[in-house]
């Protein structure tokens, strides 16, 4: 599903203006109407009459289309008052239309002033629901007073909270809240969704998001395809996936190396390579420092594994490369770095594998940390088209050594870093958190809704990694290898929490999930045919 930014919605707004002909008027009852049939629908149970409706209206457009839904829900029987936050003189354009039709019609109204924000608590407090339509996607920095003291008390009353395009006091290009931010149980966005919707903090705030429809003709939407953000959803992942004939083996579903498993984190290895059967990948191979070997073999029954010989203390070392040869010619896709270990000599066998490879790579955990310590392999030019094969899944914590910043800097820009990295190295990024990040040096940036807190514990990152290479050796581009896989993850972990909840989960759990949730797609996959 595409996202846009607020500078983009204007956009659509205008041409279908200036080009269509449509009245802002038109648009903004339409708007009107599609919030109201979401509150008649999803909040009301078909039935509004003698619902008690309190709508907060700030000057711009977002307060017309309060007015136009509480005009609607009145003539529909419900009771409604309207909170306007300054003089009816200073507004403007539609609005204004829709505030003297409403004051024509002599509904309730009266406007907010520094010192009676207290005198309405009893209202909000007796609403069966709150209609937010206070700031509009133009919305930055912090609400002031009087308005910062009302969204405190309307989130502290708790009644329902209806937001109209977006929760007030969230910027839409960002999702950032920087002060008092309305708590939505349900947002309807118009026209098309807004970026912020979906990204942390703002999607703590929205609620249940609902696109409301407010008759772009469909010339105009098809205009604006191919752009730069995307939701993740279940058709985009179920279209990428493979289907399976009868006929084939296990051959035409590629053969996973996970590279890992040190001493102390054979685990690791494990859970990548078990991830990576569980995605569906023919063949496995987990590849171990010899002296682990016995002990990654009894972990691994239904994938192979193979001692890299010549390293030392447990560890790999840059003489590994080649008594592992054999192996890499058979390899469709490696997966680089769960249990990798850091030390030097370990690097250097990264930096030897890297050189002299042209196979498509997963790179996780320890060897992001030795990337970010041998950044020139993240710029040589002479790496450029290998590079082009490469996907990297950092955590915060790996993508702020990579760029050399802080993590806070990565966690207040989350989609820029991970688009400045992609393009910079002309690599596929995976900035694994709250909102998964993927994007390709080319691509467009995709955020992935799945997950829970239940995925931040040990080893669920590993899972990810094999589940990703499992994907791209069953033969999808390294993008949407990526992002099908953040999606699958975090599914299998949302399912789990339905039935379990998110304290205790395991990254064993989602072994277990994934064949399902892969399944279910498919299904979707095959009743779309």
């Amino acid at each position: 599903m595409r996202l846009v930014k607020a500078a983009e919605m204007r956009e659509m707004d205008l041409e279908a203006t200036r080009r269509y002909g449509i009245p802002g008027l038109i648009l903004m009852e339409n708007a009107g109407l599609a919030i109201v049939d979401v509150i008649i629908d999803h909040l009301f149970g078909g039935k509004p009459q003698g619902k008690q409706v309190f709508i907060i209206a700030g000057p711009g457009n977002n307060g017309g289309d309060g007015f136009v839904v509480g005009r609607h829900l009145f003539n529909r029987g419900a009771l409604v008052q309207f909170l306007i936050t300054t003089g009816p003189q200073y507004y403007r354009g539609d609005a204004a239309v829709n505030l003297k039709i409403i004051n024509d019609m002599e509904l309730p109204c009266e406007v907010l002033q520094p010192d009676n924000v207290d005198s309405f608590k009893d209202d909000i407090k007796k609403a069966d629901l709150v209609i937010d339509a206070l700031f509009g996607t133009g919305f930055k920095g912090v609400p002031r007073e009087p308005l910062s003291s009302l969204i405190r008390s309307v989130n502290e009353i708790g009644n329902p909270v209806l937001a109209v395009d977006i929760p007030s006091g969230m910027e839409a290009d960002t999702g950032i809240i920087a002060g008092e931010c309305i708590k939505a149980i349900i947002t309807v966005t118009m026209g098309m969704p807004k970026i912020g919707l979906y990204l942390d903090p703002g999607a703590q705030y929205t609620g249940e998001v609902v696109v409301g429809d407010i008759s772009f003709p469909p010339q105009l939407k098809s205009e604006q395809e191919g752009g730069d953000y995307y939701l993740v959803d279940q058709e985009m992942v179920s279209g990428a996936l493979p289907l399976r004939l009868p006929t084939q083996h296990k051959g035409d579903f590629g053969h996973v190396v996970v590279i890992g498993g040190t001493r102390g984190y054979t685990g690791a290895a494990a859970l990548a390579s078990n991830a990576a059967l569980r995605g569906g990948a023919g063949l496995v191979t987990a590849v171990i420092p010899e002296q682990l070997y016995p002990v990654a073999a009894v972990k691994l029954t239904e994938a192979m594994t193979y001692p890299a010989s010549g390293s030392k203390g447990g560890g790999f070392s840059s003489t590994c490369r080649a008594s592992i040869q054999q192996v890499l010619e058979k390899a469709t896709v490696l997966a680089v770095g769960p249990g990798f270990g850091q030390e030097e000599e370990t690097a250097g066998f990264l930096e030897d594998l890297l050189l002299n490879t042209s196979i498509p790579l997963v790179l996780d955990a320890d060897a992001l940390n030795i990337l970010a310590r041998k950044k020139h392999l993240l710029t040589d030019a002479s790496l450029a088209e290998q590079r082009r094969q490469w996907v990297l899944t950092p955590h915060p914590g790996e993508m702020a050594r990579l760029c050399g910043v802080s993590i806070s800097e990565i966690q207040a820009d989350r989609l820029g870093y991970a688009a400045q990295a992609s393009r910079e190295w002309g690599v596929v990024v995976v900035l694994k958190g709250a909102r998964t990040i993927i994007t390709g040096p080319e691509g467009p940036l995709f955020i992935n809704p799945t997950g829970n807190p239940g995925l931040a514990s040990g080893g669920t990152g590993d899972v990810l990694a094999g589940l990703i290479a499992s994907f791209r050796a069953q033969g999808l581009a390294a993008e949407e290898a990526a992002y099908s896989g953040a999606f699958i993850h975090g599914l299998a972990a949302d399912q789990i929490a339905l039935k379990k909840g998110t304290i205790g989960m395991i990254a064993g759990d989602l072994l277990k999930e994934i064949p399902v949730v892969i399944e279910n797609l498919i299904a979707l996959k095959e009743r779309g045919r």
